[in-house]
Formats: structure tokens, sequence, C-alpha cells
């Protein structure tokens, strides 16, 4: 396990016993996830983590203070299962195709639609079962249209939105409560009434995205795919 200490006078910068944060997902996402079963953790440890979105690998940064429990717990949390075998990182490479096909498809739906918004990235998850398309722009008519035309499958799509923030507690927001708002169970961000701004039913304002599109850029041409901005 890390080393665990807690400094004196500092309540909250003591750890909390198997709770880590833990990133995962291509946007790099943060959650404090739960050591099930005795592990030997480190930072840079790859795991396979159960999240809100479903069975993934992330990366551990480290054990979580009592002030990162509170926050980034509060967003998202989950359990860490198990370490990542060589097995996962072979399985992911096969699923690499199945999320390549499937932002194709995204592009070219959306294209074909005239659709306002713009599709990101696509990830299968570890257990094969869940699809996260993650895209900026567009509402919720658009989402549904969006949906209603890529083939029927055996894995379950889910629309994340990544213009609409997150860091806040769904209480300090008023989030929106409908069933595939992203905000639910930690969510990144609401597809059923973000505007490409942020949420109008949940009240999320505009965020600064340049940072995460220079990062995309980069990401994007190193994997020979076209910039979209």
């Amino acid at each position: 396990m890390i080393a665990r200490h807690e400094p004196l006078g500092n309540a909250s910068a003591a750890v909390v016993s198997d709770q880590y944060v833990v990133a995962f997902g291509k946007s790099g996402g943060l959650g404090c996830f739960t050591v099930i079963e005795p592990l030997d953790l480190f930072r840079g440890a790859r795991v396979v983590l159960r999240t809100p979105r479903g069975q993934e690998i992330g990366e551990v940064l480290g054990p979580a203070t009592l002030r990162q429990a509170r926050l980034i717990g509060s967003q998202v949390s989950g359990d860490i299962l198990r370490h990542a075998t060589a097995e996962d990182d072979l399985f992911l490479q096969n699923l690499g195709s199945a999320a390549e096909a499937l932002f194709e498809e995204c592009r070219r739906a959306a294209h074909d639609l005239a659709l306002p918004l713009q599709i990101l990235d696509v990830e299968v998850l570890l257990d094969g079962e869940n699809a996260i398309v993650q895209f900026v722009g567009g509402g919720d008519d658009d989402v549904t249209r969006l949906a209603d035309a890529l083939p029927r499958g055996q894995r379950q799509i889910r629309f994340e939105n990544l213009a609409a923030p997150g860091g806040r507690d769904d209480d300090d927001h008023g989030r929106c409560d409908k069933p595939d708002c992203g905000r639910i169970n930690g969510g990144g961000g609401c597809t059923s009434c973000g505007t490409g701004g942020g949420c109008s039913s949940c009240g999320a304002g505009h965020v600064d995205l340049r940072p995460y599109f220079a990062h995309l850029r980069d990401k994007m041409e190193a994997s020979h795919r076209t910039p979209l901005v």
C-alpha cells in the first residue's frame, strides 16, 4: 500500500483509509475510488475500476486526503477492483477498432443530419458493453436524432457533453434529474439539456475549452485524425 501519514494540525490533509484518487478515461477524469480487496498500490499503478460509466482502466495518482475524498468523491466515486493486466491491455487494443468505427459512424451521422454538434472522441469501456461518445454543441433533440441514426447493437451508448462544466455538487447547481443527464451518478455533462455552452436546466455556465482543445488537437494529429477545431 502507499505509505500513509497524517500531518499534525491539518485534519483535511489526513488520508482516508483505502481510498485513492485515480485518473481515468480519455478526457482525464478524476475520481475517488475505494479498494474493495487489499492491494499493493503505488503512484502510477494501472488498475481496473468500477466507475459510474462502467468498468474501465485508470491510473492511481495517490491516496485520497479527507478534503479530496469530499470534493472529488462527491463528483465521481467507485471501486478499485484489481490491478490491470496484459490481457486487459490486449482486450482494450481490440476494442480500439470498435471505438474508431463508432467514432466515424457518429461523425458521419452528425454530418448527414447537419447537427450543430461536434464529435470529439469515442471510448469503448473495458467491459465491452458500454461506449462513451464525447461531444460539444447541440441540445437534447440533436443528441436524440444522432442516437436514433446509429446502428442498433448490443453496446449501450452514453453521450457526454464536454462543454458542460463539472466540479460542483448537484445541490449547488440544481441538476435537472433527467435520466440521461450526464451529471447524474458523477458524469461530466448534461446530454438532455446541454446546448454546447452548458446545461440550461442545471444552470451550468460556459467554460473555457481552449486548453482542452489544444490537447485534443495534438492527440487527434498523433492518431492521424483530422482536427475539428
